[in-house]
């Protein structure tokens, strides 16, 4: 499809989100509005322990106004910190686990019919506990550490249903087998 921006403008401008509308010109010369949604980038980590357990995350999410269950991470912003260091600062600050062994194992996109950001997804192996949770004051979250296999039965019972999360437990599955196994 050939499309062509003619014009942009934000309607919404904030550090934490930007809605943008584009009038474009399709192939066929039509013209139409599209809006576009700027998010900042994500980190999300799936950290695994020596057992073979992985870290979830209980957090009340107000846009769908429940519980939810997920792995550690959040936003950043490239031009302060790398996917890599917000990783590790994310998993740090929610968990108080460090790891020094990290993998990315994939980076894509929640939904880019409307929306900008990009997501990351690591996975950081050997995890230990160094210190205590550093929630930010918005942040109520738990975590807790379940095997590996538990996690990837909980998504297939749709327990799990944050896409994301989904996403990293079963592609971290495929290409990290012997993560499935009881140590």
């Amino acid at each position: 499809m050939d499309i062509k921006c003619k014009n942009k403008e934000y309607i919404l401008d904030t550090k934490w989100l930007k809605v943008r509308r584009d009038w474009l010109i399709i192939n066929n010369g039509d013209e139409i509005d599209y809006y576009i949604v700027e998010k900042l980038d994500v980190a999300l980590i799936l950290a695994v322990n020596e057992k073979n357990e992985i870290i979830l995350v209980n957090e009340y999410k107000y846009p769908v106004n429940q519980k939810m269950t997920g792995i550690p991470g959040g936003t950043f912003v490239r031009e302060k910190e790398s996917p890599l260091e917000a990783a590790k600062r994310e998993l740090q600050e929610e968990t108080g686990c460090e790891s020094d062994k990290w993998e990315l194992l994939v980076k894509t996109y929640e939904y880019p019919t409307k929306d900008t950001h990009e997501v990351f997804i690591y996975l950081a192996k050997d995890c230990k506990q160094t210190s205590e949770q550093k929630l930010d004051k918005n942040e109520e979250l738990t975590y807790m550490w379940i095997h590996f296999k538990n996690a990837i039965n909980k998504v297939m019972l749709n327990e799990i249903n944050h896409g994301c999360t989904a996403y990293a437990l079963l592609k971290c599955a495929t290409l990290h087998p012997e993560l499935l196994d009881v140590v």
